[in-house]
């Protein structure tokens, strides 16, 4: 499992329109061109958000992928609600 490649799946998705359109419209083949696991490639095509969070995904490009996705907001935090706790945010500058 490579946390950097789903995250560059979903940074590429964000920055360029029409990698977000392919994704939607030929999920497998567009994800076919990265270095991604089979549970990887599962969670991204299944829009499996509790998968990615606790991959570890960063709380901003879960953001982007929910948006990309389609994924309503209250589906959104529903599905990652049980995992409240799971993943301590602490900021790199300390306090």
């Amino acid at each position: 499992m490579s946390l950097y490649d789903v995250e560059h799946v979903i940074h590429d998705m964000n920055v360029n329109a029409a990698l977000t359109e392919r994704f939607r419209e030929e999920p497998q083949a567009f994800l076919a061109g990265y270095a991604l696991d089979d549970s990887e490639r599962a969670a991204l095509v299944d829009g499996d958000v509790a998968a990615l969070w606790t991959m570890g995904v960063h709380p901003l490009l879960m953001l982007h992928y929910a948006r990309a996705r389609r994924v309503p907001m209250p589906e959104f935090y529903g599905a990652l609600k049980p995992l409240e706790g799971q993943r301590k945010m602490v900021s790199a500058r300390g306090s």
